[in-house]
C-alpha cells in the first residue's frame, strides 16, 4: 500500500461544517457531544465611546513626571483649626496659581456675577471633601491670602489716609507680616457660643455661618430690597437672625425673627461684637509708616486690584 493510501483523507472545511450542521439538526439543535448541555449563545456588548470625565482627566494630567510640567501645592493651615467642621480638618492642600487661573480672574462675566473667587477656590483647593462654600469666611481669607502672596509676591501697594491730616499717601505693605487673629474663646461641642444681652437680659446662643450661607443671605436681601423697592438692605439683620440658635432656650424661628426685629440696638451690637471676637480670621491690622516716620495701626483694606498687581 502506498503512503498516500495510508494517510487519512482530509475533508474540506465546508464539508465538515455541513456535517456538523446536519448532526445538530438531527439531534434537535442539541450539542452533539454526549452529556454536555447546549451552550447559550452570547453576544458581546457593542463597545461605546468612554464618557469624558474632567476629574479623571485632571488626575491623569497630575501623574505627569516632568517637574516642569507639573503643578505643585502647599499646605495652608486654617485659622479655625477645624473646630467648626465635622471633619475637624485644620489644614488644606492648595495648588499654586497658573496662567490658566489668570484667564479666570480676567473673565468679565465671572467678575460681574461675583463668583470669580468661588471658582478660583474650587480649582485650587485639592483636599478631598472640602467645598469653599462650607468654609468660614476667615478660612477662605487665609487661602486667598496665600494664593495672592505665592503668585504675585508679598508686596501690595495701597493708599492709606494719614490719621493726622486725613490725606491719602501711597505705601507698600508686606502681606507675609499678616498673622492669624488670636481667638481666646472656643465653641462648645456643637460649635455654638453664648452671649448675655445687656438690655433684654436674655441668653443668646449663636453659631458662625459659612461663607456660602453668607452669600445666599446677601443675595436674598438684595432680592427683597429690589422686589419691595426698599431704601435699605436687610442683610445685616437677616445675617444676625441666621446666626442665632436660641434665645433663653427658645428655638422657634418665628419667635427669633420677631425678637431680633424688636431688639434694642445695644443688644444687637453686643451680639455682633461677640461674633467678630470669636470668628477665626486673618488679622488685617497693619502698622503703617508715613514719609516723615509717623507710625500708626489701621485695618488693611483689600481692593479689586488684590490679584492684579501693577506691572
Amino acid at each position: 500500500m502506498s503512503e498516500n493510501e495510508n494517510t487519512p483523507k482530509r475533508e474540506a472545511i465546508g464539508d465538515v461544517l455541513k456535517k456538523y450542521k446536519e448532526q445538530r439538526e438531527a439531534n434537535g439543535n442539541e450539542n452533539p457531544i454526549a452529556g454536555v448541555p447546549p451552550s447559550p449563545v452570547q453576544f458581546n456588548a457593542i463597545p461605546t465611546s468612554p464618557v469624558f470625565n474632567p476629574q479623571e482627566f485632571e488626575k491623569s494630567m497630575m501623574r505627569e513626571t516632568d517637574p516642569d510640567l507639573m503643578t505643585s501645592y502647599e499646605i495652608v493651615k486654617l485659622p479655625s483649626k477645624g473646630l467648626f467642621y465635622s471633619s475637624k480638618i485644620s489644614e488644606v492642600n492648595v495648588e499654586y496659581m497658573t496662567s490658566k487661573d489668570e484667564d479666570l480672574l480676567t473673565t468679565p462675566s465671572l467678575i460681574e456675577s461675583g463668583t470669580v473667587l468661588d471658582i478660583l477656590l474650587k480649582r485650587k483647593i485639592k483636599t478631598a471633601g472640602i467645598s469653599p462654600e462650607e468654609l468660614l469666611a476667615g478660612d477662605r481669607n487665609a487661602i486667598i491670602l496665600f494664593l495672592r502672596s505665592s503668585s504675585y509676591g508679598a508686596e501690595y501697594s495701597v493708599q492709606v489716609p494719614d490719621p493726622r491730616t486725613n490725606v491719602l499717601f501711597k505705601t507698600t505693605v508686606d502681606l507675609l507680616k499678616l498673622q492669624y487673629k488670636e481667638v481666646k474663646e472656643t465653641p462648645d461641642q456643637y460649635g455654638y457660643f453664648r452671649v448675655e444681652l445687656p438690655m433684654r437680659k436674655k441668653t443668646v446662643v449663636f453659631r458662625l455661618i459659612t461663607s456660602g450661607e453668607d452669600t445666599k443671605i446677601f443675595k436674598k436681601a438684595e432680592a427683597i430690597q429690589e422686589a419691595y423697592g426698599e431704601e435699605f438692605s436687610q442683610y445685616s439683620t437677616m445675617k444676625l437672625k441666621s446666626s442665632i440658635i436660641s434665645i433663653d432656650d427658645k428655638t422657634d424661628r418665628s419667635y427669633i425673627d420677631k425678637f431680633v426685629d424688636a431688639m434694642p440696638a445695644l443688644d444687637a451690637l453686643t451680639i455682633r461684637r461677640k461674633i467678630i471676637d470669636v470668628s477665626p480670621d486673618v488679622d488685617m491690622e497693619y502698622e503703617f509708616c508715613t514719609k516723615d516716620g509717623y507710625k500708626f495701626k489701621a485695618q488693611l483694606s483689600v481692593g479689586i486690584d488684590f490679584f492684579f498687581p501693577a506691572t
